[in-house]
Protein backbone atom coordinates (compact mmCIF):
# COMPACT_ATOMS: atom_id res chain seq x y z
CA UNK A 1 0.00 0.00 0.00
CA UNK A 2 1.38 3.49 -1.07
CA UNK A 3 2.67 5.42 2.08
CA UNK A 4 0.30 8.96 1.12
CA UNK A 5 1.78 11.83 1.89
CA UNK A 6 -0.44 15.29 2.86
CA UNK A 7 -2.45 14.90 0.09
CA UNK A 8 -2.34 11.21 0.11
CA UNK A 9 -3.41 11.51 4.07
CA UNK A 10 -6.51 13.81 3.00
CA UNK A 11 -7.71 11.56 0.40
CA UNK A 12 -7.48 8.64 3.02
CA UNK A 13 -9.86 10.30 5.47
CA UNK A 14 -12.24 11.56 2.38
CA UNK A 15 -12.13 7.61 1.41
CA UNK A 16 -12.78 6.54 5.03
CA UNK A 17 -15.65 9.17 5.65
CA UNK A 18 -17.10 7.99 2.06
CA UNK A 19 -16.77 4.55 3.21
CA UNK A 20 -18.68 4.77 6.30
CA UNK A 21 -21.45 6.69 4.04
CA UNK A 22 -21.94 4.25 1.44
CA UNK A 23 -21.18 0.94 4.10
CA UNK A 24 -24.35 2.50 6.37
CA UNK A 25 -26.94 3.51 3.20
CA UNK A 26 -26.02 0.54 1.06
CA UNK A 27 -24.22 -2.01 3.39
CA UNK A 28 -20.79 -4.12 2.95
CA UNK A 29 -21.96 -6.67 -0.06
CA UNK A 30 -24.16 -3.80 -2.32
CA UNK A 31 -21.05 -1.06 -1.90
CA UNK A 32 -18.42 -1.66 -4.62
CA UNK A 33 -15.04 0.04 -5.09
CA UNK A 34 -16.14 1.88 -8.02
CA UNK A 35 -18.89 4.02 -5.96
CA UNK A 36 -16.46 4.38 -3.21
CA UNK A 37 -14.35 5.97 -5.88
CA UNK A 38 -17.01 7.86 -7.71
CA UNK A 39 -17.90 9.67 -3.97
CA UNK A 40 -14.53 10.27 -3.30
CA UNK A 41 -13.81 12.00 -6.89
CA UNK A 42 -11.06 9.69 -7.79
CA UNK A 43 -10.49 6.99 -10.55
CA UNK A 44 -11.56 3.41 -9.04
CA UNK A 45 -8.11 2.53 -10.19
CA UNK A 46 -6.58 5.23 -7.92
CA UNK A 47 -8.20 3.35 -4.93
CA UNK A 48 -5.10 0.67 -4.67
CA UNK A 49 -2.85 3.40 -3.65
CA UNK A 50 -4.62 3.57 -0.03
CA UNK A 51 -6.43 0.09 0.20
CA UNK A 52 -6.01 -3.21 -0.95
CA UNK A 53 -9.29 -4.80 -1.17
CA UNK A 54 -12.82 -3.61 0.09
CA UNK A 55 -12.84 -6.45 2.97
CA UNK A 56 -9.21 -4.44 4.01
CA UNK A 57 -10.98 -1.49 4.25
CA UNK A 58 -14.10 -2.67 6.29
CA UNK A 59 -11.23 -4.11 8.43
CA UNK A 60 -9.35 -0.56 9.32
CA UNK A 61 -12.84 1.01 9.92
CA UNK A 62 -13.75 -1.55 12.41
CA UNK A 63 -10.38 -1.38 13.83
CA UNK A 64 -10.04 2.20 13.99
CA UNK A 65 -13.72 2.57 15.62
CA UNK A 66 -13.26 -0.06 18.12
CA UNK A 67 -9.51 0.64 19.30
CA UNK A 68 -11.32 4.73 20.02
CA UNK A 69 -13.77 3.47 22.39
CA UNK A 70 -11.31 1.76 24.29
CA UNK A 71 -8.87 4.68 24.18
CA UNK A 72 -11.55 6.94 24.99
CA UNK A 73 -12.53 5.03 27.76
CA UNK A 74 -9.88 4.77 29.47
CA UNK A 75 -9.36 8.74 29.13
CA UNK A 76 -13.08 9.19 30.40
CA UNK A 77 -12.49 6.90 33.73
CA UNK A 78 -8.87 8.27 34.56
CA UNK A 79 -8.93 9.12 38.47
CA UNK A 80 -12.29 8.16 38.80
CA UNK A 81 -12.29 5.45 41.79
CA UNK A 82 -15.11 4.87 43.18
CA UNK A 83 -17.62 2.47 40.73
CA UNK A 84 -21.19 4.09 40.87
CA UNK A 85 -19.46 6.85 39.32
CA UNK A 86 -17.40 5.30 37.07
CA UNK A 87 -20.47 3.54 36.01
CA UNK A 88 -22.20 7.06 35.22
CA UNK A 89 -18.87 7.98 33.52
CA UNK A 90 -19.40 5.14 31.23
CA UNK A 91 -22.94 5.37 30.47
CA UNK A 92 -22.91 8.66 29.41
CA UNK A 93 -19.37 7.95 27.32
CA UNK A 94 -20.85 4.92 25.62
CA UNK A 95 -24.15 6.59 24.39
CA UNK A 96 -22.32 10.15 23.40
CA UNK A 97 -19.86 8.18 21.36
CA UNK A 98 -22.19 5.94 19.79
CA UNK A 99 -24.88 8.63 19.15
CA UNK A 100 -22.28 11.30 18.11
CA UNK A 101 -20.48 8.40 15.81
CA UNK A 102 -23.51 6.92 14.85
CA UNK A 103 -22.70 6.17 11.07
CA UNK A 104 -19.93 4.17 12.70
CA UNK A 105 -21.21 2.50 15.16
CA UNK A 106 -23.67 1.33 12.52
CA UNK A 107 -21.12 -0.05 10.14
CA UNK A 108 -19.45 -1.88 13.45
CA UNK A 109 -22.64 -3.51 14.51
CA UNK A 110 -24.21 -4.33 11.13
CA UNK A 111 -21.08 -5.77 9.06
CA UNK A 112 -18.52 -7.13 11.33
CA UNK A 113 -20.55 -10.44 9.63
CA UNK A 114 -19.07 -9.42 6.75
CA UNK A 115 -15.37 -9.95 8.07
CA UNK A 116 -13.37 -12.82 7.15
CA UNK A 117 -12.98 -15.20 9.75
CA UNK A 118 -9.42 -14.33 10.64
CA UNK A 119 -10.15 -10.48 10.59
CA UNK A 120 -13.85 -10.99 12.58
CA UNK A 121 -11.68 -12.52 14.95
CA UNK A 122 -9.17 -9.82 15.52
CA UNK A 123 -11.84 -7.31 15.44
CA UNK A 124 -13.64 -9.27 18.55
CA UNK A 125 -10.37 -9.48 20.67
CA UNK A 126 -10.25 -5.68 20.13
CA UNK A 127 -13.99 -5.47 21.62
CA UNK A 128 -13.05 -7.96 24.58
CA UNK A 129 -10.39 -5.63 25.30
CA UNK A 130 -13.37 -2.59 25.53
CA UNK A 131 -15.71 -5.22 27.53
CA UNK A 132 -13.44 -6.39 30.07
CA UNK A 133 -13.67 -2.19 31.05
CA UNK A 134 -16.99 -2.17 31.60
CA UNK A 135 -16.67 -6.03 33.64
CA UNK A 136 -14.00 -4.29 35.88
CA UNK A 137 -16.27 -1.73 37.19
CA UNK A 138 -19.56 -4.09 37.65
CA UNK A 139 -16.47 -6.28 39.74
CA UNK A 140 -14.99 -3.83 41.17
CA UNK A 141 -18.83 -2.40 42.40
CA UNK A 142 -19.97 -6.05 43.72
CA UNK A 143 -16.55 -6.04 45.51
CA UNK A 144 -16.94 -2.83 47.37
CA UNK A 145 -20.80 -3.40 47.73
CA UNK A 146 -21.64 -0.86 45.71
CA UNK A 147 -23.52 -3.34 43.17
CA UNK A 148 -25.58 -6.49 44.05
CA UNK A 149 -25.50 -8.56 40.39
CA UNK A 150 -26.09 -12.55 40.57
CA UNK A 151 -23.52 -12.94 37.59
CA UNK A 152 -21.34 -9.92 36.94
CA UNK A 153 -20.65 -11.19 33.43
CA UNK A 154 -24.46 -11.62 32.29
CA UNK A 155 -24.93 -7.97 33.90
CA UNK A 156 -21.91 -6.21 31.80
CA UNK A 157 -23.27 -7.90 28.21
CA UNK A 158 -26.79 -6.92 28.81
CA UNK A 159 -25.50 -3.58 30.05
CA UNK A 160 -23.77 -2.85 26.89
CA UNK A 161 -25.90 -4.11 24.52
CA UNK A 162 -28.91 -2.21 26.04
CA UNK A 163 -26.56 0.94 25.49
CA UNK A 164 -25.29 0.27 22.34
CA UNK A 165 -28.57 -0.37 20.91
CA UNK A 166 -29.79 2.95 21.21
CA UNK A 167 -28.19 4.07 18.11
CA UNK A 168 -31.27 2.10 16.27
CA UNK A 169 -33.63 4.16 17.52
CA UNK A 170 -32.58 7.81 18.64
CA UNK A 171 -32.15 10.98 16.85
CA UNK A 172 -31.17 14.11 17.76
CA UNK A 173 -33.96 15.73 16.46
CA UNK A 174 -36.27 14.29 18.50
CA UNK A 175 -37.55 14.79 21.70
CA UNK A 176 -35.27 13.68 24.04
CA UNK A 177 -31.73 16.01 24.22
CA UNK A 178 -28.54 13.96 24.85
CA UNK A 179 -28.65 14.46 28.51
CA UNK A 180 -31.82 13.67 29.14
CA UNK A 181 -31.07 10.52 27.55
CA UNK A 182 -27.81 10.20 29.62
CA UNK A 183 -30.33 10.34 32.82
CA UNK A 184 -32.28 7.66 31.34
CA UNK A 185 -30.05 5.03 30.87
CA UNK A 186 -27.71 5.36 33.82
CA UNK A 187 -30.94 5.21 36.18
CA UNK A 188 -31.66 1.72 34.31
CA UNK A 189 -27.80 0.91 34.54
CA UNK A 190 -27.61 1.62 38.49
CA UNK A 191 -31.40 -0.14 38.60
CA UNK A 192 -29.91 -2.91 36.45
CA UNK A 193 -26.87 -3.61 39.14
CA UNK A 194 -29.30 -2.97 42.06
CA UNK A 195 -27.00 0.07 43.55
CA UNK A 196 -29.44 0.96 46.07
CA UNK A 197 -30.07 -1.71 47.14
CA UNK A 198 -26.84 -3.16 47.43
CA UNK A 199 -26.05 0.02 49.78
CA UNK A 200 -28.72 -0.52 51.49
CA UNK A 201 -27.29 -4.01 52.47
CA UNK A 202 -23.95 -2.91 53.06
CA UNK A 203 -25.16 -0.24 55.86
CA UNK A 204 -26.81 -3.30 57.73
CA UNK A 205 -23.70 -5.08 57.31
CA UNK A 206 -21.84 -5.43 60.86
CA UNK A 207 -18.87 -5.18 59.21
CA UNK A 208 -17.25 -4.94 55.47
CA UNK A 209 -14.62 -7.94 56.79
CA UNK A 210 -17.67 -9.99 56.84
CA UNK A 211 -18.66 -9.85 53.07
CA UNK A 212 -17.96 -12.40 50.45
CA UNK A 213 -18.80 -10.72 47.14
CA UNK A 214 -18.85 -13.02 44.32
CA UNK A 215 -16.16 -12.42 42.01
CA UNK A 216 -15.60 -13.72 38.28
CA UNK A 217 -13.25 -13.34 35.67
CA UNK A 218 -13.59 -10.58 32.55
CA UNK A 219 -14.31 -13.20 30.03
CA UNK A 220 -16.93 -11.42 28.32
CA UNK A 221 -17.02 -10.02 24.65
CA UNK A 222 -19.43 -9.51 22.24
CA UNK A 223 -17.60 -12.47 19.71
CA UNK A 224 -20.48 -13.40 17.57
CA UNK A 225 -21.46 -11.43 14.09
CA UNK A 226 -25.15 -11.23 15.91
CA UNK A 227 -24.31 -9.46 19.41
CA UNK A 228 -21.05 -7.13 17.94
CA UNK A 229 -22.49 -4.03 18.97
CA UNK A 230 -19.99 -2.92 21.73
Amino acid sequence: MRKPGSNGAETQRNLRAAAIQLLSEHGYGAMNLRMLAKKVGIQASSLYNYIESKQQLLYLLCEETTGALALELDQTLKGVKEPAERLRKFVAFHLGYHIVNRKQASVLQMEIRSLTAKNFQAITKLQRLYTDKVHRIVDDGVAQGSFRVADSEIVTFALVQMLTAVTRWYRPQGRLALDQLVEIYTDLSLGMLHADSAARTARALPSPATRRPRRSEPLLAAESAESADG
